[in-house]
């Protein structure tokens, strides 16, 4: 046996133990990396809330967009209705976000903002919906109030969707919410603060409920100790290739102008960031424009080709649903926008006509099949009169009664 292989030889046991103990060494950094992150949990602090959330108003009025009669009859055919314990709760989501808590219709087909918005936050109410054996929408943690996702039409569509719906309307922190036990619409909110994280799938609502609650604060840290910031946030939302995100990545545009709007007012974002945003919106109003249909609408794939023809086709991304959901979300991001982030107006103009006629010859079936994609063009083209929905019906001198 030559030196070198009785090295090897009196080296061979030190290598045995080490390579012996490093499945024992990895088991324990990943038990510390656990302990230490259930430790950061319980010490975890939520960061300071506003009471009330912010608000984004509407910008324009611009008649050349939707006449005062063309938006009366939209309005008056989107009122909602609820359909017993067959009612989809992201139509109510929906609703509730398209006509706000102070919406009341003198007809008893359609529901009230506010029953609506109860429906949402009081598990009793959604019991005399839904019917005592079906399970709640809410249920308590440790950690605040949870809410059901893609678990049957009782449950909300999207994570953070039910919770950004009420911000939106201007629900306060102090709301009451009931699971098993009363409670307030902070611990919903705190809840969310708590389980987010940059790599979950479906962000759009989180990034917007924070941005709604958070300011002036613009940084904070998360349960597992990351920080957290809307610079960070946005770069999330930027981050996927269009239109990969939920409703064809539409949600992601009126995200971030809706990060520019608050911006406006409370500098939440860095130059930096600011400008990348307004370059990615201006890259994908370029694509928009190039790829619009001459009818005025959009399909799935409206980063890269306008669609092929003026009839909705059974192809994904191509349905009816699927034009109504992109043309109807891109003139809501559109309502919402800076002027320096607006398209030619005819672009606009063809998008609401659209819209337009489509709410005017679909047969009532079909309306309430649609409804929550239909009722971000509703409130797209009332945002294109300087209102929201029950603000333009009331303006209109309308009777919430009239048919």
């Amino acid at each position: 046996m030559n030196d070198t292989n009785q090295g090897q030889f009196k080296r061979s046991p030190r290598v045995a133990w080490f390579l012996a103990a490093q499945p024992l060494v990895l088991a324990s950094l990943a038990c510390a990396a656990v302990w230490g992150s259930r430790e950061f949990q319980r010490d975890w602090q939520i960061p300071p809330l506003r009471e009330q959330p912010l608000a984004i108003r509407p910008l324009y009025n611009c008649p050349d967009v939707v006449s005062d009669e063309q938006l009366r009859q939209a309005l008056l055919k989107l009122r909602p209705r609820l359909a017993g314990s067959k009612t989809l709760l992201a139509d109510i989501d929906h609703a509730l976000r398209c006509w706000g808590p102070d919406a009341r219709f003198d007809d008893p087909q359609f529901a009230s903002g506010a029953d609506l918005r109860e429906l949402l936050t009081d598990s009793r109410e959604f019991a005399e919906l839904y019917g005592s054996q079906e399970r709640p929408a809410l249920f308590d943690t440790p950690f605040g109030v949870c809410c059901r996702v893609k678990e049957g039409i009782s449950t909300t569509s999207h994570t953070d969707h039910t919770l950004a719906c009420l911000a939106e309307v201007g629900t306060p922190l102090s709301f009451p919410v009931f699971t098993t036990r009363p409670t307030t619409y902070r611990a919903m909110v705190e809840q969310a603060l708590h389980d987010f994280n940059l790599s979950q799938i479906e962000y759009e609502w989180s990034a917007k409920t924070f941005a709604l609650f958070l300011p002036p604060a613009t940084r904070w840290q998360s349960a597992e100790g990351q920080t957290l910031s809307f610079d960070l946030l946005a770069d999330r939302i930027m981050r996927e290739e269009l239109p990969r995100g939920v409703c064809y990545g539409t949600h992601r545009l009126y995200g971030l102008v809706a990060y520019l709007r608050l911006d406006d007012k409370l500098h939440i974002l860095s130059p930096g960031m600011r400008e990348r945003i307004g370059q990615f919106l201006k890259d994908a109003n370029m694509r928009l424009v190039a790829n619009q249909h001459t009818g005025g609408f959009w399909n799935g794939d409206w980063p890269f080709a306008p669609p092929a023809g003026s009839e909705p086709t059974p192809a994904v991304g191509d349905e009816l649903h699927a034009r109504i959901i992109v043309t109807g979300h891109v003139l809501e991001y559109w309502a919402m926008a800076p002027k320096k982030l607006q398209p030619p107006r005819k672009v606009v103009v063809a998008s609401a006509n659209w819209i337009v006629r489509t709410i005017e010859t679909l047969p009532d079936k079909e309306l309430r099949k649609n409804f929550s994609f239909l009722s971000h063009a509703v409130r797209a083209l009332s945002l294109w009169r300087g209102f929201e929905p029950f603000e333009a019906l009331q303006s209109l001198g309308c009777s919430a009664a009239d048919t």
